[in-house]
Order: C-alpha cells, then structure tokens, then sequence
C-alpha cells in the first residue's frame, strides 16, 4: 500500500512539473521509435516517444509476453535537455507491470498479466544523431490475485536501442 501511494504522489509531481516545463521556447517535436525489452516496451516490443519539450515526452509501448500481449502509456522528464548525448530520466508508466503464473489448479504453466502504476529512472544515451541506447530500473505495484505467482521481482529493468527524427 506505502508502494501504491508513493507511485501516485511521485505522478502528480511529474504532472505538474511537465505542466509547467512548456516553453515558448522549447525546440520542435522530436519523435523517437525504440525496440526493446522491458516495461516500457510492453514486454518484448515496441515503444513510441513523442518529445513534446526539451524536458517531457509522453510514451506508450507493446510487446509480447508468454502468452499475452503487453501493453504501457506514460509520462518520462528529461534532465538535462535534448541538446545533451547523456541524459537521466524519471518515468511513470501505467499498464501491463506483472506477469504471473497460475501454480494453484493447473499441471501446466499458465501465465497471466496484471496491470498497474509502475515508476523509475534511467538513462538515454545518443551515440549518433540519430540513435540511442536506453535503460531503466522500474519498481511495479501489483496485486497478484489468490492462486498466482508473482514471476520475477518488483524491481524491474529495461532496455532498448531507438531511433529520432
């Protein structure tokens, strides 16, 4: 429950302070594709980034999972701005954060998939104009229902390679 609060309340602050990092100023729209695996992709999949500011982009993502499909949206803030190679990052996501396993009624593994609020930091960092190599550790907030095994841990890592333009 501390978890679930803590997620919430450090996604408001996101909110407010993406509200207020708007600039006359701020360069054009940069969009940015990535591959990965992860949270932010979905599982195994997809991300799209729209960089709506030198400091905020919005970001949804698919991917595969055993026997699901994966899916997050959410909100990262950049610091420092596009202009810099290294940059660290804070992200909030919602969606696809847990996958479990059903080890109460079946012989066989049956996985299934719980979505939830899910925070954390990382990096990107440009190694070319136009590519990038990214990492996050995230920590998920789940309830795995009565019958199911949480697989993995809370604290999760990604990685993906993306490309800008």
């Amino acid at each position: 429950m501390l978890k679930r609060k803590l997620i919430i309340h450090a996604a408001i602050f996101l909110l407010i302070f993406a509200g207020s990092s708007f600039s006359a100023n701020a360069n054009s729209i940069e969009n940015v594709f990535g591959v990965g695996i992860g949270l932010p992709y979905g599982g195994l999949g997809f991300n799209y980034e729209i960089g709506l500011t030198d400091y905020l982009a919005p970001t949804v993502g698919i991917g595969y999972l055993p026997d699901n499909l994966g899916w997050n949206a959410g909100i990262r803030l950049y610091y420092p701005g596009r202009d810099h190679n290294f940059r660290g990052r804070i992200t909030a996501l919602y969606g696809t954060n847990t996958l479990i396993e059903d080890r109460f009624f079946g012989f066989d593994d049956e996985y299934d998939t719980e979505t939830g609020f899910s925070g954390g930091i990382g990096f990107n960092w440009r190694f070319g104009n136009q590519w990038a190599f990214d990492g996050d550790l995230f920590v998920s907030d789940s309830d795995v229902p009565f019958g199911y095994e949480e697989k993995g841990s809370e604290v999760l890592a990604s990685l993906g390679f993306n490309y800008r333009w």
